[in-house]
């Protein structure tokens, strides 16, 4: 069938390195996509509705800020919509890196994290049933340890397909997740607890208890309220999901260590912050509504940082 383009606008500043420095989990034998720095290029695997789909983007700059282009089905409207509403919310479209720049001028700390990271978004996962249970495994283990969990639940209950030599993998879906017994992911090292979690949020999805698709036009104090209740769902991995999922850009993860630790670094205290000393600086600075940014560029500071 004839293929027609099939674009996105973002405006601003965009650093296509910067951008894709980090993505989700990996390990060294399996891929979320894959990044073709040369060509500002990205293919990956995703669950299109109920059925697989190879996106294909590439990032052209513009006048204004950069187009993401991929091809689609020249008849099927429905498909090339679905697209661009991934590519929005995968990019975070509706926030303005121009205003979020604009609102720290003379902030001598977060105009040194803005030069250095400058053009880099906030890249998430539109997949909120994979960014809930890569959370949920990574909770309590070390990062190596945790992407190796999650290499072997993709491979045991997910799909594999080989790309230009790499492994690129589709997530599970919770129909398959609702169907497992807790003992199978016990067999792949995952502990009694961490399998009743994932299973029964596989479980709770299902059934529709927990509405996905509604935690998109949810505040942020809905979604925590809302998933709360539920067995293994703290608030640090509901404020994961809202950052890495749903590209809220005011989200504070004010507990997590390495925003701590980026903050004693940064702002060269003697002893790492607690919880409530990141949340008063955050409201002494202004922090709001830029907060995931702020903690986004500090994580990859401390990354970068001696």
């Amino acid at each position: 069938m004839e293929k027609t383009y099939n674009e996105i606008m973002i405006k601003g500043p965009f650093s296509f390195r910067h951008t894709f420095k980090r993505h989700h989990r990996t390990t060294e034998t399996l891929k979320p996509m894959v990044i073709d720095q040369d060509e500002n290029r990205f293919l990956k695997w995703i669950h299109l509705g109920e059925k697989p789909y190879l996106l294909d983007a590439k990032i052209e700059h513009r006048e204004n800020g950069v187009s993401i282009v991929t091809n689609t089905k020249k008849k099927d409207k429905e498909e090339a919509q679905a697209i661009r509403e991934y590519l929005s919310r995968m990019f975070g479209a509706g926030n303005s890196l121009e205003e979020f720049y604009g609102s720290f001028k003379g902030n001598e700390k977060i105009e040194m994290l803005i030069s250095e990271f400058h053009g880099m978004r906030i890249l998430s996962n539109p997949d909120l049933f994979e960014v809930m249970v890569d959370t949920i495994i990574g909770q309590q283990i070390n990062l190596t340890f945790a992407a190796t969990l999650k290499e072997r639940f993709i491979r045991f209950a997910g799909d594999i397909r080989p790309l230009h030599g790499v492994d690129l993998y589709l997530f599970p879906r919770p129909e398959a997740v609702a169907e497992l017994e807790y003992e199978q992911l016990r067999e792949l090292s995952f502990s009694q607890r961490k399998a009743e979690y994932i299973i029964d949020f596989a479980r709770n999805v299902v059934t529709g208890r927990i509405d996905l698709e509604h935690l998109w036009t949810s505040s942020n104090e809905e979604i925590i309220e809302e998933l709360l209740p539920f067995r293994g769902i703290g608030r640090w991995t509901i404020e994961c999901l809202m950052l890495f999922g749903l590209n809220r850009p005011d989200v504070l993860p004010a507990a997590d260590v390495g925003l701590r630790n980026a903050v004693r670094s940064i702002y060269e205290v003697d002893l790492q912050p607690q919880t409530e000393e990141i949340r008063m600086l955050a409201e002494e600075e202004n922090w709001n509504p830029w907060e995931s940014y702020i903690t986004f560029y500090m994580w990859q500071y401390l990354k970068t940082a001696p």
